[in-house]
């Protein structure tokens, strides 16, 4: 069913020569963020020194994005550090399986990444959270069904993780200050990925809220858990779109929602890194 969901040393390779080869001094990079729906890199850089479409990054598949992400990867300079921005991801829920999740995460840190920024766009389950806000992921659950590390202990040093502290709480308080001296006031909470891509019944958030999570939404979490695998920090940060099924003021749920909330927040979401990035560096 799934053609790409078991990732090799020699693919792992490849895509990481890929971009050795394709973005000069990418060994040095200090950090790479990856966007969600609706979200651009629009000004982050203060230059760019390379853009191309993520399908070229070998075994990929050539699709188009059904999220309607632009699917690039970006490689530049914000202030003093390096950047690498995958804007758009694959989602498990396209039928691919996990490589498309994984690749650009694990090539990433083959080349060296060590800070991973994961930004995407959620529906609110908890009601102080509404639309247009932000928040910082503290921690996540899994109910994707799947783990991005099961099979891939050839490409690990141990197969247990230790996800006690997935989310960098130190590097959450950073991007807290940055995002006050921008006027943004972010919540802190649980994120829960399902795998859609159909939007979740009533009875299904309602579960959701009892476990425990405050957004719910259908990426990040099989990325963050390898980057925590491969040793990385990871910050998670989620754009509140909608109001979750039978939550707030709810009505027929759309795509173009997030879309349409994501260009509003984008702006938002660049100025908060570039003050991060070039204001309090002590975490890189």
């Amino acid at each position: 069913m799934y053609p790409f969901d078991k990732l090799s040393r020699i693919e792992l390779d490849d895509a990481s020569d890929f971009l050795q080869h394709t973005f000069p001094f990418i060994n040095s990079m200090d950090l790479v963020v990856q966007l969600g729906s609706g979200q651009s890199a629009g000004d982050l850089f203060d230059e760019e020194w390379g853009r191309i479409p993520l399908q070229r990054m070998p075994h990929v598949p050539a699709a188009e994005s059904l999220a309607q992400h632009r699917m690039e990867i970006i490689w530049g300079r914000v202030g003093e550090h390096r950047a690498l921005v995958y804007a758009g991801r694959f989602h498990l829920y396209e039928g691919y399986g996990r490589v498309p999740c994984l690749l650009p995460v694990w090539a990433a840190a083959a080349c060296g990444a060590r800070t991973f920024v994961f930004a995407n766009a959620a529906g609110a389950i908890n009601e102080d959270m509404p639309p247009g806000t932000w928040m910082i992921i503290t921690d996540h659950i899994n109910n994707l069904g799947v783990s991005p590390l099961a099979g891939h202990q050839h490409l690990l040093q141990t197969p247990y993780i230790d996800m006690t502290e997935t989310y960098c709480r130190h590097m959450n308080d950073s991007v807290c200050r940055a995002a006050a001296k921008e006027g943004v006031t972010p919540q802190r909470g649980v994120y829960m990925a399902n795998c859609g891509p159909q939007y979740e019944t009533r009875a299904e958030v309602k579960l959701a809220r009892n476990l425990g999570a405050d957004v719910i939404g259908m990426s990040t979490v099989l990325e963050a858990t390898t980057a925590k695998a491969l040793g990385a920090s990871v910050i998670g940060m989620s754009m509140i779109t909608n109001w979750a099924a039978g939550i707030g003021d709810t009505h027929e749920l759309a795509h173009q929602q997030a879309i349409e909330t994501g260009k509003t927040c984008s702006t938002q979401l660049i100025a908060i890194l570039r003050r991060w990035l070039t204001e309090d560096t002590a975490h890189l």
